[in-house]
């Protein structure tokens, strides 16, 4: 009985010495973690924190609240931020401060390694693109923005946004890392950056709702300030690649593109300052027009338009070789065909004009045809009109024959005779030679 008794009063001091040090360890874990409630975190003390540790400028701070989940932090509220020379500046947001839990206590002076950005809005300038990739490179600073806008800037007018977008920028055992989760065009857009210090950068880069994907690869800069590297670019099912090497400019060169409709080469340049602008030299060796204007019909002048908004951004020269030769001027949301020749024997010439895209869209457009004669000289055909791909609809305007203008009569009758001959419900039959030529007989007599 004295045995038992002992054993329970052996078992009763253990179990008592354990919920003491349980007691203790609860204890000193809040007073620890909850204390700096008390502490008198000032801006100043912030502000000048941020300044020495990493070159960061914060101001018009609210108020300040310390938070103990879902780890220790303090959240900083109505302040605008700046990276060094403003080459980043956050506005209106709330920040929250990741304190390192061992060192919580030393409020005068504070440690962390991860802020958190919440809403309001971020802008970066272009030309400070490659000092804020420096900045990360050389600050060990985990920064994400969650819920941000990202304005890019370019001489104090916005290029384009990435809306309600979470970001994510660190560096870890020397390799740099960058992702991008937000709204772009009204659609979802990832871009992931991965760097790893000596041994060149890849880049990610997708909008699932528009079908692109690109990967791109940078190689280091050599000695003389050029960086090299290679381009893969998937869109609506047409694969794009290309190599380039930056110097002042852009060049380009080994492209291609592939796709189940055509497939070509180009090389050439792209300028980015003061504009980004393209300067291609194009060489199909496949291109099947007939079938792929039906798509271009659906993509780019059906009522859903949004595609259409990066398209429109794009401004360049571009010069057709091989199976056809013109050239193509892209500006500001139009689109015009020069000097277009089509075949080698009897060639069609033509020139053209796309300035609106959408249900409502045209092609204006201009042929020029050399029709042959037994006897008498060839006769200049020259036909002026638009289409409308939404509707497969074409009109002609005018028509001029051996320097004769047709009268309107003339001009409608002809007009439904090519309706008949040539389009036959199907607007791409405009591209098919046969039919073309078979149309061009009937001023041969």
């Amino acid at each position: 009985m004295n045995k038992n008794f002992n054993l329970f009063l052996k078992k009763k001091s253990i179990y008592q010495i354990i919920f003491y040090l349980l007691v203790f360890f609860v204890a000193s874990f809040f007073f620890y973690f909850f204390i700096p409630n008390f502490f008198n975190y000032s801006p100043q003390i912030i502000e000048e924190n941020f300044k020495r540790n990493h070159s960061i400028n914060i101001k018009n701070i609210s108020k300040i609240n310390y938070k103990v989940f879902p780890t220790p932090r303090l959240a900083v509220f109505g302040s605008n931020l700046s990276l060094k020379e403003n080459i980043l500046r956050v506005e209106e947001s709330e920040i929250e401060i990741i304190l390192k839990p061992s060192r919580i206590l030393n409020y005068k002076k504070l440690y962390y390694n991860k802020i958190i950005i919440k809403g309001g809005s971020t802008k970066i300038k272009t030309n400070d693109i490659n000092q804020l990739l420096n900045y990360f490179k050389k600050n060990e600073l985990i920064i994400l923005l969650k819920k941000n806008n990202i304005i890019l800037v370019k001489n104090n007018k916005s290029l384009f946004e990435i809306n309600d977008s979470k970001i994510n920028i660190s560096l870890i055992n020397n390799q740099h890392q960058l992702s991008i989760n937000g709204i772009f065009l009204n659609h979802k857009m990832i871009f992931l950056l991965n760097s790893k210090l000596g041994k060149g950068s890849n880049i990610t880069i997708k909008i699932p709702k528009l079908d692109i994907l690109s990967r791109i690869y940078l190689k280091n800069k050599d000695s003389f300030g050029f960086f090299n590297g290679l381009v893969n670019f998937e869109v609506l099912n047409n694969f794009f690649q290309f190599n380039f090497t930056k110097e002042k400019n852009i060049k380009v060169n080994k492209g291609y593109i592939r796709n189940n409709l055509t497939n070509l080469l180009f090389n050439g340049e792209i300028t980015l300052k003061p504009n980004f602008f393209l300067n291609l030299t194009l060489e199909p060796k496949i291109f099947n027009i007939e079938q792929l204007f039906p798509i271009i019909q659906k993509e780019f002048f059906s009522n859903e338009v949004q595609k259409l908004e990066l398209i429109k951004k794009i401004n360049g020269f571009f010069v057709f070789k091989k199976i056809f030769q013109g050239n193509v001027v892209s500006a500001n949301g139009e689109i015009i065909f020069k000097n277009f020749k089509i075949g080698e024997n009897n060639p069609i010439f033509f020139d053209a004009r796309i300035s609106e895209f959408g249900k409502k869209g045209k092609i204006h457009f201009n042929i020029l045809k050399i029709i042959p004669h037994k006897i008498n000289t060839p006769k200049k055909l020259i036909i002026s009109g638009f289409m409308i791909p939404s509707t497969s609809k074409i009109s002609f305007e005018k028509i001029i024959f051996n320097e004769k203008n047709y009268r309107i009569e003339k001009i409608k009758f002809l007009e439904e005779k090519f309706k008949n001959k040539v389009i036959q419900k199907s607007l791409s039959n405009v591209f098919n030679k046969d039919k073309m030529n078979n149309f061009f007989k009937d001023f041969e007599n």
